[in-house]
Formats: C-alpha cells, sequence, structure tokens
C-alpha cells in the first residue's frame, strides 16, 4: 500500500517572531517538500537539518509549527519529540498543507548568553515598560529593524535592559551590559565598545557597569551619550504597565511560572486600581492561589496570600505626581503550595469573566453561558458555575451594548437614523402614554429592500413568533417569504407583549397596509391562539387564503393520539396531489383508528392537503422556514431592543450583498434551485411514452405507472404537481419535448434568475450601534415595558416542532421504548445485589464447612 505524503512548507533562513502565541516568519525563504506521514522525530530532525544545510553537532535547530485551535485562531506547536510530530502531522488532510518555522541556535556559552540578553528586553515589554527594538538576537540589521515592529507596538523609544544582578535592587540606577562579539549586536543598537571587544576575540559573561546611561532618542538609537544625572520618575516610567497582564504577562509565561512572579516587584505602576486588581486577579487564577485584600481604598491597594507563613503580599498605593498606582512592596514569591484546585477561584468574580469574554463577544454574538465555562477551563483550567458563566456574560453584553433601559431611550432616535439610511422603510412605534412618561407597547418594522424585493416573490406569506428572552417580557413577530431560489427572505419584524388576537391583527393589518397590498395572498400558520380569527380579519378578501402548517398539524396529531404509525400516514395523505391517492392513504388511516380521520376531517382537508389545495401553498408545507429564521436571530433575542434591530439590519444587509453576487452569476434563465429541480424532471420526463388524443390533449404514460392527461390549452395535468409548484411536471415535458417547445416558459416569472436579481436589487445601509443618545429632543424618552420577563432559564433555540420522537432507552433494563421511571423490570443493582448476596451465603457456607472439617480432624 502507497504511504501517505504530506506536504509540509519550510521557513528557514530567517527567524521566528512571536505574537502572543501566534508564531510569525520574518526574513529566510520557503521551500515545499514532501513528507510521509509516518516520519519519526528523529527522521524529521534530520532532514530539516539537510534542508537548511546546519551541523547538528554546532546549532541547535528549534521547529515550531502554526496549530490551529478554533475559527482562525492558530499558536505554536514546537514540534520536540514523538508526540508532538504526531499532533503535527494529525493536522494533514484538515489542513491543505502544513507551515514549519526553523530556527537554529548555535551551541555554546555565549550563544546561551546572548539568548538570555535578549529575552530580557522582551520580559520588560511584557511588563509594560519599555525595552530596545529587537528580534530573537538576529545578526541582520534590516532583519531586526523589521522584527521590531511586531514585538514593540508602542515603545516610544529604545531603552537599556536592566540586568538582575545580586545584591541589587530595582530602584538602582546602574545599568548593566554584557559583551558580545562584534558581529552580534545587541538588538540591532551598535555600542561604542563593540570595535574593542571585536579587537580582544575573547568573550566574556562578566558584566560591563555603565553608569547612568540612556539613548539619545533624537539621534534615532544609533548612538550612546553618558548623562550625570537620571530622573527617578522616568525610571517608574520604564515600569509604567500601560495595559493589564492579560494581554503580556500571563499567558507568555505559562511554561514557567517562576519567571511571572518577577513581574511583580517594587515600583511597578500600573494606569489605575483596576489595571492593578485585574493584573493581581490574572497573575492568581493562571497559579492557583488565592488572595486576601487587607485594605482597600481610593489610594491604597493592599492584598496577602490567604496560606499562613507564605510571604506573598503586595502593597501599592496611588502616586499623586504621576496618578497611578504604584507597587510601594513586594514581599517575595509565593512559597506555599496551590491553594486551589481546579475547581472554582476566589478571585475569579463575574466582572473578571466579563473583561475576559470581551474579546471572545466581539468576534461571535452568539457566546452562550456553556461555552463560557469550556472557555473558562480551556483558558485558565478552572471550572466555574453556570450561574457565574450567566452573570459574567450579561455584564458583558451590557459594556458592549449598553443597558435594557437605556436601549429604550435611544430607541426613537435610533430608528429614525435608519428610515434616513434606508428610505422607504416602514417604522410603526406604539408607546402608552402614562401622564408624562411615554412607555414602550409595540414595534413594527419593515426594511425597504424587503418591501421592493417581495414584488418580485411568490405571493406567500409565513408567520410565526419566537419569546424574547432579554430582561422584559415580549413576543418577536416574524413574516417571511420564499424567493426564487427556494431561500428564506425575511420581509417584516415587531415586537410585541404577547401571542393574541389582537397583536396578530395588528401585525398583519400592518404588513397588508406598509408592506404589500395584494389579494391573492396566502398565509401560511400554525393554529396559535387568535391565528385564525386575525387572518380572517386583515385578509377578509375571497383571493387570499390561509393555509396551516402541516408539521405544527403533526405535532397537535401526535400528541392526540401518540401513535406514530397516524403521523406518517398524515403525512403521506397531505404530499399527495390527485384526489384518488388521498382518499387511499385516508382510508388505511381510518381503518387503523376512525377517530384520528374524524379528527382530521374536522380541519378541513384543503388547509393541509396538497390535493384539496388548489395551487395556494404554492409548493410550501410548513412554516419551517421561519425556523430558519432563528439562525438569522440567534443570539439577539437575549439582547436589548435597540441592538435586536441593529443586529435584523446589519444580517439582512450581509444576506441581501451574498445573494446580491450570487445573482450576478447566474447564468442560466432560471435560479439554481430550479434549474436542478427541471434536470431532474427532465430525467424523468425522456422515460414516458406521448400519445396525442386531439391537437391539445395528450396521454402520457410510463410502464407500470398511472397514465395522466395533459392538456395544452393552460397547461393542465391531471398529477396536478404543476398547478402545485408553478414548475413543469415530467408530463408535461415530455409533451414539450415531443412538441419542440420550450418548457422554460411555463415557470413562474419568480422563478427566473432575472427576477432573482431584482429581488436583491436594493442595497440595505448600515447603522452603527453607537447612533443614538440618551435624551430625544423634542419629546418625551421612552421607558421599557412594564412587564418583566418570567424568572428561569429560556429556551435559546427554538425547538424543531413535529419531528419523530426521540427513542427514549431505559437505565434500568437497556431496553428502548420507555425510561427508567415507568420501568417494570427489576433494576439491574437490585439484581447484582441479590447475585452478590447469594454468592455471599456460598462463601460462607463454605467456610463453615471447612472450619467444621478442621474442628473434627484428630490431632
Amino acid at each position: 500500500m502507497t504511504e501517505e505524503v504530506v506536504p509540509v512548507m519550510c521557513y528557514h533562513g530567517g527567524r521566528i517572531v512571536m505574537h502572543g502565541r501566534k508564531p510569525e516568519y520574518n526574513g529566510g525563504s520557503m521551500e515545499g517538500i514532501l513528507i510521509n506521514k509516518s516520519t519519526l522525530y528523529p527522521d524529521l530532525l534530520k532532514k530539516m537539518n539537510e534542508l537548511t544545510a546546519t551541523d547538528p553537532k554546532k546549532f541547535k535547530l528549534i521547529m515550531k509549527c502554526r496549530f490551529p485551535t478554533s475559527g482562525s485562531d492558530y499558536v505554536a506547536l514546537e514540534v520536540k519529540d514523538e508526540m508532538t510530530t504526531k499532533m503535527m502531522f494529525g493536522l494533514y488532510p484538515r489542513v491543505y498543507s502544513l507551515e514549519l518555522f526553523l530556527d537554529c541556535f548555535r551551541i555554546n556559552e555565549s550563544a546561551e548568553l546572548e539568548e538570555r540578553i535578549v529575552r530580557e528586553p522582551m520580559e520588560m515589554r511584557a511588563e509594560g515598560g519599555d525595552s530596545l527594538s529587537s528580534s530573537m538576537h538576529g545578526t541582520n540589521k534590516d532583519t531586526v529593524t523589521s522584527n521590531s515592529n511586531h514585538l514593540l507596538d508602542n515603545a516610544s523609544q529604545p531603552r537599556i535592559p536592566t540586568c538582575d544582578i545580586p545584591g541589587r535592587t530595582t530602584r538602582s540606577k546602574t545599568r548593566c551590559l554584557t559583551k558580545l562579539g562584534a558581529t552580534g549586536p545587541i538588538c540591532g543598537l551598535k555600542f561604542p565598545f563593540a570595535e574593542a571587544i571585536a579587537k580582544d576575540g575573547n568573550h566574556t559573561t562578566d558584566p560591563i557597569e555603565v553608569e547612568n546611561m540612556e539613548v539619545d532618542s533624537k539621534d534615532n538609537g544609533s548612538d550612546w551619550k553618558i548623562s550625570d544625572e537620571e530622573d527617578a520618575e522616568d525610571e517608574d516610567e520604564d515600569d509604567l504597565v500601560s495595559d493589564s497582564i492579560i494581554r503580556y504577562t500571563c499567558r507568555g509565561f505559562e511554561d514557567d511560572p517562576a519567571s511571572g512572579d518577577r513581574l511583580l516587584h517594587e515600583g511597578k505602576m500600573f494606569k489605575d486600581k483596576e489595571a492593578l486588581k485585574q493584573s493581581l486577579q490574572e497573575y492568581s487564577i493562571r497559579r492557583h492561589v488565592e488572595y486576601e485584600v487587607l485594605r482597600s481604598t481610593k489610594k491604597i491597594f493592599n492584598v496577602r496570600c490567604t496560606q499562613k507563613g507564605c510571604p506573598w503580599q503586595v502593597r501599592s498605593r496611588l502616586a499623586k505626581r504621576l496618578q497611578r498606582f504604584k507597587i510601594k512592596y513586594y514581599g517575595g514569591d509565593h512559597t506555599c503550595s496551590i491553594s486551589t484546585s481546579v475547581g472554582d477561584h476566589k478571585q475569579c468574580d463575574t466582572k473578571f469573566i466579563s473583561k475576559c469574554i470581551l474579546p471572545l463577544m466581539k468576534r461571535k454574538s452568539t457566546v452562550t453561558p456553556a461555552e463560557i465555562i469550556v472557555w473558562m477551563e480551556n483558558e485558565y483550567n478552572i471550572k466555574i458555575s453556570y450561574s457565574k458563566a450567566w452573570l459574567g456574560l450579561n455584564k458583558a453584553l451590557k459594556k458592549i451594548h449598553g443597558s435594557w433601559d437605556d436601549s429604550y431611550t435611544m430607541l426613537q432616535e435610533y430608528l429614525n437614523a435608519i428610515q434616513e439610511a434606508n428610505p422607504g422603510t416602514v417604522i410603526q412605534l406604539l408607546t402608552n402614554e402614562k401622564g408624562e412618561v411615554r412607555e414602550f407597547h409595540r414595534l413594527f418594522w419593515s426594511f425597504n429592500a424587503c418591501i421592493e424585493g417581495f414584488r418580485h416573490l411568490r405571493p406567500l406569506i409565513t408567520i410565526d413568533s419566537a419569546e424574547l428572552h432579554g430582561k422584559y417580557s415580549g413576543s418577536l413577530l416574524v413574516a417571511t417569504g420564499v424567493d426564487g431560489n427556494d431561500s428564506l427572505f425575511p420581509l417584516a419584524f415587531a415586537v410585541a407583549e404577547s401571542e393574541t388576537e389582537e397583536t396578530w391583527t395588528w401585525f398583519l393589518g400592518c404588513i397588508r397596509s406598509s408592506v404589500t397590498d395584494r389579494d391573492d395572498i396566502t398565509i401560511i400558520s400554525d393554529r396559535g391562539r387568535g391565528l385564525v380569527e386575525a387572518v380572517k380579519a386583515a385578509y377578509p378578501s375571497r383571493l387570499s387564503s390561509h393555509r396551516y402548517c402541516m408539521r405544527q398539524l403533526s405535532c397537535s396529531l401526535r400528541k392526540e393520539f401518540k401513535d406514530e404509525t397516524l403521523v406518517n400516514l398524515f403525512w403521506e395523505a397531505a404530499k399527495k396531489t390527485e384526489a384518488c391517492e388521498y382518499d387511499e392513504t385516508m382510508k388505511i388511516l381510518g381503518d387503523r383508528n376512525p377517530s384520528a380521520r374524524a379528527w382530521l376531517e374536522k380541519v378541513v382537508a384543503e388547509n393541509w392537503s396538497f390535493a384539496h389545495d388548489g395551487g395556494k401553498r404554492l409548493g410550501i408545507m410548513t412554516t419551517n422556514i421561519v425556523e430558519t429564521c432563528d439562525s438569522l436571530l440567534k443570539g439577539v433575542r437575549g439582547l436589548p431592543i435597540k441592538v435586536l434591530v441593529g443586529k435584523t439590519l446589519s444580517r439582512l444587509s450581509k444576506i441581501f450583498s451574498k445573494r446580491h453576487e450570487e445573482g450576478s452569476r447566474m447564468l442560466g434563465m432560471m435560479t439554481c434551485s430550479v434549474e436542478s429541480q427541471l434536470n431532474e424532471i427532465v430525467n424523468l420526463a425522456v422515460q414516458h411514452m406521448v400519445e396525442p388524443y386531439s391537437a391539445t390533449i395528450f396521454k402520457v404514460y410510463r410502464v407500470n405507472h398511472r397514465v395522466h392527461t395533459v392538456n395544452t390549452e393552460g397547461y393542465s395535468c391531471t398529477c396536478n404537481r404543476f398547478l402545485i409548484s408553478c414548475i413543469p411536471c415530467a408530463h408535461i415535458v415530455a409533451v414539450c419535448m415531443s412538441l419542440q417547445i420550450s418548457y422554460y416558459n411555463l415557470c413562474a416569472e419568480y422563478f427566473t434568475s432575472n427576477g432573482y436579481r431584482e429581488t436583491y436589487k436594493v442595497k440595505l445601509n448600515g447603522v452603527g450601534e453607537e447612533t443614538g443618545c440618551l435624551s430625544v429632543e423634542g419629546g418625551t424618552p421612552i421607558t421599557p415595558p412594564a412587564m418583566a420577563r418570567k424568572r428561569g432559564r429560556p429556551a435559546s433555540v427554538r425547538i424543531n416542532k413535529g419531528l419523530p420522537p426521540a427513542t427514549y432507552r431505559c437505565s434500568k433494563c437497556k431496553q428502548d421504548g420507555h425510561n427508567f421511571r415507568t420501568c417494570k423490570s427489576q433494576p439491574v443493582s437490585e439484581i447484582q445485589i441479590e447475585n452478590r448476596s447469594c454468592s455471599q451465603n456460598g462463601i460462607d457456607e463454605r467456610v463453615t464447612d471447612s472450619r467444621e472439617k478442621l474442628q473434627s480432624r484428630p490431632f
């Protein structure tokens, strides 16, 4: 069997630059090679040494692979043993090719020293202070300069790193440099004593003390100057932490927790008290140690370790001149054991969680508490409770989108901004005037692009509702159409207090008066509260029709009779397009359960059967397309109302743009969905025989199938499929092919690619969520509704109605069809106990017999 090979893109000749956990490669070249997937680590290392032409006795080769984690994120996986080699090759074929970064270091004392010196400024930068502009001890000045852009984002000028010298405090003004060869400049800067070192030719590790040395920022850092004085405040600013340790510190030193303790020291500066607390929380959570607050005021924050005898203690105070918090005393590293396990942590409160998940929520708006629990466990190795995750999520939502109460206050101005950006948009905002207070009552909105696009769609609207699970109660009403490519087309939205006949009548009235005034509309809905009466009130014309959702009807049938066979027979009868086939199926259903047939006949067959529909449903069986709308609105039903309206606008804008591009790429006469259906119909039509009865009537049949009659006057067929779907059936296509007539002209206009392009012709213009203010000029601000949402955890995803029930398996007897509460068999545990007791009795009997034999034996 041929061994599988993996394409590997090898980067060599440059340097690896780390951005947090993400690796990037600077300089060098890239070469693609094929490696067997079963290659072991020693063989891989040997191939990489041959590729880079390095001697393994003199150089150490570092291999790092870009390893994907979630979405588009990735981290650096160092390939250093068999396990990491298998992990790297395991990415294929999930990724098309592997990316391997190679970096080599000389194996000698000076190289190790050089690496330590260069790592020192990086650690200082991780603390928040300035550092020398450097990459990983590169020898190319141009390469080093380009790498510095990645490592130093906010460094205003290069600074000399402070070496750790025993016996010296961090307040010492003496700075130290280590002697290196002339060919190895430190951090891309040329020292004035480099030539002396080159002449000497010897490398030493003894530090050279340079008194009061700093860089002249006006000279671009190329020369050094000696200053007689150094301001103590400037030294404090070098230790200034402009951002929390979350971003720069702890995540970069997870493999070496001891190195992280050096990031806390006397003189460390933080921009405010919150940054200090956030850093201490991150530090303690990652190391699974806890602290207690000794004193906390506006100017003082003192903490110590909860374990007795541990010297770890931090005392900080607000510096008056700089107005920044400064560590005045640091007790030393933790000497205690880990005080917390992987369980919950004292310092991991909801405020800390909300700050941590802010970047996650900005990338994904539909974050759930369960996902936050998993993320915190993966990131910090702690398990938080569901309630803590939920509270942290709500605090993060408030930081991103604002509070629910402020959302109602800014709603009026935000709606006005939407109408200005999208002229023709229909918005109706109803409020209850209670003295000087305007209380929110209902809101209806339909965008101009949706109104114009519906003119090119089939005359059919499905309506459904979804419960809001934010701070205040309410229902989201949705009206949806279907475009020519059989895709979802959201038409109108509304937020009302509940689902009643009054609210449905108001919602349908807004659609008829503002969105479409067509009388030949078909409304598909479930038989919810007040829906039947509301449709009759909003569309009294005989041209309009009301049909029931087949899925909801099957769900009611299952609940009423608890027979899955009856439900399957109902679906067969509903899908039949001919009356004779419908009658045969209903007869079988009635023979099985006469009450079920009588129950369905009360509903009236034309409301749910294709055979008696008369083509009003246009091929749509259920409101399942509104269930698909849950994916459009997933995650937004728990957001403030202003954000909810904004999310519908932004997501619809993306959908319209995407489908507009799809329409421009359609080259055929029909849409892609209809073209595929016609291809299947044509393949079936060629199997039929066509015999003319007259000039306009034809007999069409297939072997072992029923004979159908096609009338070319108006193009009708006895199978009724063309009447139901407005797409020619196989019998009509067979006649058209025999007469050499194009069957494309028989398809409805809304199925054409031109109609699809017209549907999404109008562009939706987005409006930023920051639009709006807390005060409304010329009117009283709107207040939230009086009714708050009921307590409890709401469902975030709609249940798919009418699906077959899940097969339950009993946990006691392991049989299907019931659960452990209704199980009539003896529990397994009792059987095991009886068996154990029987076996134990047998053992006791054998022991007793043996004892009697011993007692009866003569000595």
